[in-house]
């Protein structure tokens, strides 16, 4: 069994070093898709455990869903808004994203991840951006078959409770956490490794 950790747009896998090592009693990986240099996806194996921040989460999930359970971080089910109100952006916002990744790539992922505390990154690879963003705006994911985790932030700015609610209600269960915004795992790590320690622990892992 290992904890796989997967991370969402514009982020890369240094936005799980601050949580990773408080979960050092279990084997991990990380994925990297390639915003920032190489993507790096390492081999899956039976009985990982994902860990997915924001959009790493459905892009675990659209890779696989045999996970023998999973944690989703400031996650979503939905992130484009449909006619039922599930989601967390409107379809125009994801269009104004788009537009500023391809007119100042660096000044957008700076603006994004500045927005979250995400501090400072490297070239960003325009390519693997937009198609970050291609996957955002169709991703309609719940969890597979299995345990579930759901965190979150009462103050996020980007993932409304109502979806993180909406997420868990697909099966899974729910720990909020007051403040720490949408970057939870470098804001929040204690918070975070404490749930998921619980979480582990209790499905036997």
């Amino acid at each position: 069994m290992r904890l796989y950790f997967v991370h969402g747009w514009a982020f890369g896998p240094d936005c799980f070093d601050a949580l990773a090592p408080l979960l050092g009693d279990w084997p991990q990986a990380r994925a990297d898709l390639g915003y920032f240099g190489p993507a790096r996806i390492p081999d899956f194996m039976a009985g990982d455990v994902l860990v997915g921040h924001s959009a790493g989460f459905g892009g675990g999930l659209s890779r696989r869903r045999d996970w023998a359970g999973v944690v989703a971080i400031n996650a979503f089910s939905r992130f484009v808004l449909d006619e039922e109100g599930r989601g967390c952006v409107r379809p125009a916002e994801l269009r104004a994203l788009r537009r500023a990744l391809a007119r100042d790539p660096a000044g957008c992922v700076a603006a994004f991840r500045a927005r979250h505390d995400g501090g400072a990154c490297g070239a960003p690879n325009v390519a693997a951006l937009a198609e970050g963003l291609d996957f955002l705006e169709t991703v309609d994911v719940c969890p597979a078959d299995g345990p579930a985790l759901v965190l979150a932030a009462e103050d996020d700015p980007l993932v409304p409770l109502d979806a993180s609610r909406n997420l868990a209600q697909s099966g899974g269960e729910l720990w909020l956490s007051a403040t720490g915004g949408h970057g939870l795992p470098w804001t929040a790590p204690a918070f975070c490794a404490e749930t998921i320690k619980d979480f582990l622990r209790r499905h036997g892992w």
